[in-house]
């Protein structure tokens, strides 16, 4: 039996007087996709960005691949296991965070140079392996304002492999597209899954944690109200809060 990729425990988070995250424990293996799912401001997307220090944790641990950061500590190691985290976990974001004034090769190649010092030739031959991979070698040379928003996150996913992640962090990928491009990304995803990628998706792309999840959390007032595979979440779920949610959305 593997090791859990991410563990998560007893985390909280507040802001001020807000109590966002309630003491939540999530355990992920490798390979799998965890899908979060529930209504804005459950606090679906402040745990991601817990995940990898973002946002610092009010308390509780996050492991990821064996590295383990406890919420509220400070210092040099401190920052330095959260830097190790961050390369152990891309992020995509709701939206995209390209840098508007570099080529779309030159948003790829930026951290592998400067973050891990990879030659610059080899890091270019990896972005144009990404870009092909996500069908967009036809734009290496092109600025993300001339992109369409899907072809951005497209190549927002492709800068976050560039570093070798082992984990995949989706925060609400598609909310910013324009229907008709949902798909483009939602594709790119599902290729992702199907080759391996261990994913924690913040989406409300039914579809896709329909199709790709392993696990379904529906995510209620900063605790898990719901965990289970998704025919289970989607066709009988057991808590009243979930089926109130999906019948709003289905």
């Amino acid at each position: 039996m593997s090791e859990p990729i991410i563990k998560v425990r007893g985390l909280h988070k507040y802001f001020g007087p807000l109590h966002v995250i309630k003491g939540v424990d999530l355990d992920v293996m490798p390979q799998e996709v965890v899908v979060i799912i529930g209504p804005s401001g459950a606090g679906k997307s402040t745990f991601l960005r817990c995940l990898n220090f973002l946002e610092e944790p009010s308390a509780g641990t996050v492991e990821i691949d064996g590295v383990e950061i406890k919420a509220r500590e400070s210092g040099r190691e401190h920052r330095r296991l959260i830097q190790e985290i961050r390369q152990k976990a891309g992020m995509v974001f709701q939206q995209f965070n390209l840098f508007p004034h570099m080529t779309v090769l030159g948003n790829i190649i930026e951290a592998p140079i400067t973050v891990k010092k990879m030659p610059r030739d080899q890091a270019i031959a990896k972005a144009e392996e990404l870009l092909e991979w996500v069908g967009l070698l036809h734009k290496r040379d092109e600025y993300p304002s001339r992109l369409s928003g899907g072809q951005q996150q497209r190549v927002a996913i492709a800068r976050a492999l560039a570093m070798d992640p082992k984990i995949m962090l989706f925060d609400e990928p598609t909310s910013a597209l324009d229907p008709e491009l949902i798909g483009e990304v939602v594709e790119v995803m599902e290729r992702l899954a199907n080759e391996g990628m261990t994913m924690v998706v913040v989406t409300h792309e039914i579809h896709f944690a329909r199709d790709v999840a392993d696990r379904v959390i529906f995510m209620d007032e900063g605790v898990w109200a719901e965990m289970a595979p998704p025919e289970q979440i989607f066709t009988n779920p057991k808590e009243e809060r979930t089926r109130q949610f999906l019948a709003h959305i289905l």
